[in-house]
C-alpha cells in the first residue's frame, strides 16, 4: 500500500525542486552581491538619457570677411561645417561676392536661423 499517488509525487517532487532552487539562488545572491545587481539592473531603462554635454563656442577674435574667407577660416563659426564652408566659398565663386547678407541664402544648407546666429561673426567687405 502506498501513502501518495504518482500525481501527488510528482506535485511534492516539484514543489521540492523549486525550495531547492530558492535554497540555491539565495545562496547565490548572498555570495555574489556585485553580480546579482549587474543582472538586476540589466533590463531596466535609465530615467531618462543624459543630454549631451553643451560644446564650448568657437571663439573670434574678430568677425569674419565672408567674401575672402577660406573654408578652413569659415569652420572657426560656430556650427559651420566643412562642407557648408565649402558650399559658401563655391557659392562665392560661383556667383560672386555678397553684396549684403541675405545673399548668402543662396548657400544650400545655410538656414535663416543659422545666418541670424552667425551675423555678428560675420563682415562683407569688397
Amino acid at each position: 500500500m502506498t501513502l501518495y499517488t504518482r500525481h501527488q509525487l510528482v506535485v511534492l517532487l516539484i514543489l521540492l525542486g523549486v525550495a531547492g532552487l530558492g535554497l540555491g539562488v539565495g545562496h547565490w545572491r548572498r555570495a555574489y552581491p556585485d553580480l546579482v545587481e549587474r543582472v538586476e539592473q540589466f533590463d531596466r531603462q535609465p530615467a531618462s538619457p543624459a543630454p549631451p554635454p553643451a560644446r564650448p563656442p568657437k571663439l573670434l577674435d574678430a568677425a569674419i570677411d565672408v567674401n575672402h574667407a577660406s573654408a578652413v577660416e569659415l569652420m572657426r563659426l560656430p556650427g559651420v561645417g566643412p562642407r557648408l564652408a565649402e558650399r559658401i566659398v563655391q557659392a562665392r565663386a560661383t556667383g560672386g561676392p555678397f553684396a549684403a547678407f541675405d545673399d548668402l541664402r543662396r548657400v544650400r544648407g545655410l538656414s535663416g536661423k543659422t545666418l541670424e546666429r552667425l551675423r555678428p561673426l560675420l563682415r562683407l567687405a569688397e
